[in-house]
């Protein structure tokens, strides 16, 4: 699990996104929250899943891990990925996401 440097946050999880990533970081499951990564998908802005989802080992093998937004609920979740997009365009001017996020800015 890598996290982006600049990690992007919706409002509820600004609050506690310390411990939030020290729970994520334990392994210790949360309910609520949601983690906006890089798209393990070619063709694909970005990927939302549930914290639930890092329990099962085959999606660990499969997700890309690369955290760049943190939410709490589906809704947050939803227009915090809204954001990252629209931001994303109005910098470059285009949709490319992978390209956007460089390997030096995950730690």
């Amino acid at each position: 699990m890598r996290w982006y440097k600049r990690l992007y946050l919706g409002p509820n999880a600004a609050c506690n996104i310390g411990k939030i990533r020290r729970k994520a970081e334990e392994g210790r499951r949360q309910p609520g929250v949601y983690y906006i990564t890089l798209a393990s998908t070619p063709g694909n802005l970005l990927d939302i899943f549930h914290d639930i989802m890092l329990a099962q080992p085959l999606f660990a093998e499969v997700q890309r891990l690369d955290i760049v937004g943190v939410a709490i609920g589906q809704q947050e979740a939803y227009r915090l990925a809204e954001r990252i997009v629209f931001e994303l365009y109005q910098e470059t001017g285009a949709f490319d996401v992978a390209s956007y996020f460089q390997e030096d800015d995950f730690c």
